[in-house]
């Protein structure tokens, strides 16, 4: 619930009304009336609200807080017009079960407050006139206008084209970072982004969003806050989610593009048949220590597909991901760039030179080279509705898989054991698990220990998972998401 009012707050009565049994945390924060500001004496304040944008707009934020924080319940009033000094301007108490929650989702409201809402506030101070002034990193169409933001690329650009597009961005990673920021940057009106992953210290090298007091923060949270701060005037909406068969056509109906920012083959198959199925253009990018691609698919031209070249999905566990042989931030920015400028492109202009050959960067020697993509003859996916037949057969083989991972939830009172592999080369791991079949080889089914793996993502853990399960071993599982579950 999100108020504005006159009446002073007060903290119990709210208190009373946030109380649940099923929370195990409350989190309050209060903004006072302070006696100075940058060395000025202050008497009072002064707050204007635009009371009916201020209210949809809040709700909204504490929609977003609730959803992304998995809270119970949150509240936020917000005071508007002649404050005393001491008194409560503003005050967000958010309850959750978990006490990490409560405090991100805390700070989230008051960052999103002072970003989004048209509030303004005046200082009365002691010695000096009274000024209207704006919170710290607050920027607004108050203070510029829109047309100014974007006037020199709109001398050559139609600039509302960008305004009126709707893009989906999955993932928020390397080449999401700057995809994302080249997007919200050039004005792209509504653009949608999904990534489920947090914050590591390893990321930030190549993923500029981020910086290393957000680490363990959920990606979307963070990449919003600064996206917005970037670009006041785009809609900008974060999914904490994976984008799994049950809930990809409704990430991608309505948009007029789609960007692939994944580093997995299992995503980038998955979006790619959906996209042909529901005939949204698709721009997908991948990396390789020096090398990179980039090429656009648009379901309705003669330039073939991704299922042209793999008819079924090759296994992620073949190939190698920045995590286990290294990227350097800058060859992975370049490659995020150039998937962000064809995607401009393409809405600018109903194409892009990607569309009809696959440009390969090597950012080693910067040579580079395209190939014409070829639609295959007898390819299901190119064939009329072919996209909706290899999404509802399962292109992405992801039903087989299902029954060799588990949840972190799940593991609660089983009885298991968590191995990391990120570290262990394949002989040391055949070996180990070798061992661990040998001393329960004796037990029951039912009665044998649970071996979880565990990798980065969980893609090589749930390869070796699929080998050993063909060995007759059903008490091996791979950890759903790998580490980033943890």
């Amino acid at each position: 619930m999100f108020r504005i009012q006159s009446a002073e707050i007060s903290r119990d009565e709210l208190i009373r009304v946030l109380q649940n049994p099923r929370a195990g945390a409350l989190v309050v924060f209060e903004g006072w009336v302070r006696d100075h500001n940058e060395g000025k004496a202050v008497s009072s304040l002064e707050y204007q609200v635009y009371e009916a944008l201020a209210k949809t707009e809040g709700e909204k934020i504490l929609e977003e807080a609730c959803r992304n924080f998995n809270l119970h319940q949150a509240l936020c009033v917000h005071r508007q017009g002649h404050l005393r000094l001491g008194e409560t301007a503003v005050w967000i108490g958010v309850v959750a079960s978990h006490r990490d929650d409560a405090y991100q989702a805390s700070r989230y409201v008051i960052d999103q407050i002072k970003l989004r809402l048209p509030i303004w506030k005046k200082e009365h101070y002691l010695n000096h006139d009274a000024v209207w002034v704006q919170c710290q990193d607050h920027a607004t169409h108050v203070h510029f206008e829109e047309a100014d933001y974007y006037a020199k690329q709109a001398k050559i650009v139609q600039q509302e084209l960008l305004t009126r597009a709707k893009v989906l961005v999955v993932g928020a990673g390397g080449l999401g970072c700057p995809v994302l920021t080249s997007l919200a940057a050039a004005g792209v009106g509504k653009i949608s982004f999904v990534d489920f992953d947090s914050v590591s210290i390893s990321n930030i090298h190549r993923q500029p969003l981020y910086s290393p007091e957000s680490v363990g923060e959920k990606k979307v949270v963070i990449a919003q806050n600064r996206l917005l701060a970037l670009n006041p005037f785009i809609t900008l909406q974060g999914h904490d989610a994976r984008v799994t068969h049950a809930n990809v056509d409704t990430f991608i109906l309505g948009r007029d593009l789609v960007i692939d920012c994944t580093d997995n083959l299992e995503t980038k198959f998955l979006l790619h048949d959906a996209c042909f199925k529901l005939g949204v253009p698709l721009i997908s990018a991948s990396i390789h220590q020096f090398e990179g691609q980039v090429r656009t698919f648009i379901p309705s031209r003669e330039n073939g597909c991704l299922r042209c070249l793999f008819p079924e999905t090759p296994d992620d566990a073949l190939i190698g991901n920045c995590n286990d042989f290294g990227v350097l931030g800058a060859s992975v920015g370049a490659i995020g760039q150039l998937q962000a400028h064809e995607a401009l492109l393409f809405l600018l202009q109903g194409t892009n030179s990607t569309a009809e050959a696959t440009f390969y960067l090597n950012l080693k020697d910067l040579s580079q080279m395209k190939i014409a993509n070829f639609r295959r003859e007898g390819c299901a996916c190119c064939e009329e509705q072919g996209g909706m037949r290899a999404v509802q057969a399962g292109g992405v083989n992801c039903g087989e898989d299902e029954s060799l991972e588990i949840d972190l939830a799940q593991l609660g009172g089983l009885d298991h054991q968590l191995v990391d592999i990120r570290e262990i080369n394949d002989t040391d791991l055949e070996i180990f698990l070798h061992s661990c079949h040998e001393s329960e080889s004796a037990a029951t089914a039912a009665a044998q220990k649970k071996i979880v793996l565990y990798c980065h993502r969980g893609i090589r853990s749930r390869h070796w998972v699929k080998e050993q399960r063909a060995l007759g071993h059903s008490q091996v599982y791979s950890l759903r998401g790998g580490a980033c579950s943890l």
